[in-house]
């Protein structure tokens, strides 16, 4: 089973809770072997915090035996998980 999930506009500290929330009722309707695509074209207004929503959802899959997958991914966001020397476990 795939399924997708939409990033919300924003993401930031000050709703980083909701959204990891509403990522893990996602993935608990998921069972092993599954896959989440995580679209990330309406995202615009972000800072680190989407990362640390990524890395989370990441860690949260995988124990779950889920595969996630990122797509329209923002050219700001590859760019920050750059810096962060991140960009090998987020956007892989």
């Amino acid at each position: 089973m795939n399924q997708v999930y939409h990033l919300p506009t924003n993401v930031s500290h000050q709703n980083v809770e909701d959204v990891l929330l509403a990522v893990e009722n996602v993935l608990t309707q998921l069972s092993s072997g599954s896959s989440l695509t995580i679209n990330c074209q309406e995202l615009k207004a972000f800072d680190s915090s989407a990362l640390s929503v990524i890395l989370s959802i990441k860690r949260r899959a995988e124990k779950a035996n889920i595969s996630v997958k990122l797509i329209e991914i923002p050219e700001k966001l590859a760019s920050l998980a750059e810096v962060y020397d991140l960009a090998d476990i987020v956007l892989s």
